[in-house]
């Protein structure tokens, strides 16, 4: 690793590390003061309450490191020029590129890591995190089981309509299934007031049973029917999992699915795209940092600079909630949504650059 490469890492990675550090133990505080008296009137064990804040860590981490990123350049790059460094490196013959590639490769890095983090252990724990607060807390003295309700799901020839779905048992409860055909013409219908699973497979009991043929419709009656069907209790995994806490590829997965069976998928299509660009947001806010860092037009120094470099990110970000906002309505496609805002953002920073002296 080069001299200047080490140096430059010396100076941004603490600075850093110790501004995302302050992140996560202000959220941290906040977090517990706003919800440790509600724990605690619950009666929720100490261990709980710890691992209730220590599964959120993770979380917060990646919430914070486009900040810190943000703001550990702003600082390390205005130390540096404030002490006439960076000045001797460019007089040594240094170009600027030199000494502010180790930061934007390293930014780049970031971003791809806070990706993976957030898909897989980030995503994972928080998950963990919130099921403290919701059987413990909110939902304390609830019973766990049939917690799914008005189910609509698309099985293979079959729909599901559920009342109420126990995924735990694998039962379901006054249950409606609709049979049709390969041009979805509905061939025949069951009602039950209840649907198990067994090793004979899906029994329902105490139903009535239609099947519409040219000759009219054909009605019976039973007490306990064992059903020939494609689906499984697997297949309604997913039930026991909002989209919102699948990883990247399964969430994917889910928008496809729910594609295919003519349903509404705009909000997780809004979804997918908003967990890559919102990572990417740390490469974004490491290149306005150094846009604005190495501009010699804002007075104040580094003060100055942070106070710019927060108000153009708070914009930033407004812009895309408000384009995923109107991807989520339909008015715009959900790439354009969510992906105005790193245009609009690029263009910023193109502006910056150009206009350095």
């Amino acid at each position: 690793m080069r001299i200047i490469t080490r140096y430059m890492l010396k100076q941004f990675l603490p600075i850093s590390a110790l501004t995302l550090a302050g992140f996560v133990g202000i959220y941290l505080i906040v977090d517990f003061f706003e919800k440790v008296d509600s724990m605690m009137g619950r009666g929720t064990p100490a261990a709980e309450i710890f691992a209730y804040f220590a599964f959120k860590i993770p979380f917060i981490i990646t919430q914070g490191l486009p900040v810190a990123t943000l703001l550990g350049t702003l600082i390390a790059l205005g130390i540096l020029k404030r002490n006439h460094e960076l000045i001797a490196m460019e007089a040594s013959g240094i170009h600027r590129i030199t000494y502010i590639k180790p930061i934007i490769v390293t930014a780049l890095i970031f971003s791809l890591a806070h990706f993976l983090f957030a898909e897989s252990v980030a995503r994972t724990l928080n998950r963990y995190s919130e099921a403290i607060w919701q059987e413990r807390v909110v939902e304390r003295g609830q019973p766990a089981s049939f917690s799914h309700e008005n189910v609509w799901y698309h099985g293979k020839g079959t729909i599901y309509q559920i009342r109420i779905y126990d995924p735990k048992e694998h039962l379901m409860e006054k249950v409606t299934l609709y049979f049709i055909d390969d041009h979805f013409q509905l061939e025949g219908r069951i009602d039950a007031r209840r649907m198990s699973w067994s090793n004979l497979g899906w029994v329902a009991e105490d139903g009535l049973e239609l099947i519409f043929t040219d000759e009219g419709a054909k009605q019976s009656h039973f007490s306990q029917k064992v059903l020939s069907l494609h689906e499984t209790p697997e297949d309604f995994s997913s039930l026991e999992t909002m989209p919102e806490e699948l990883n990247w590829i399964q969430l994917r997965n889910y928008t496809r699915k729910i594609q295919s069976e003519g349903f509404n998928s705009l909000p997780y299509e809004v979804e997918l795209h908003l967990r890559v660009a919102f990572p990417l947001t740390t490469f974004i806010f490491t290149l306005l940092a150094l846009g604005i860092a190495l501009r010699h037009r804002i007075q104040g120094g580094v003060p100055a600079n942070i106070v710019v470099a927060l108000i153009v990110a708070l914009i930033y970000l407004a812009v895309l909630n408000m384009g995923s906002g109107l991807a989520t309505a339909g008015i715009l496609s959900p790439a354009l949504g969510v992906w105005a805002g790193n245009m609009i953002f690029f263009a910023i920073l193109l502006y910056f650059w150009i206009t350095n002296p």
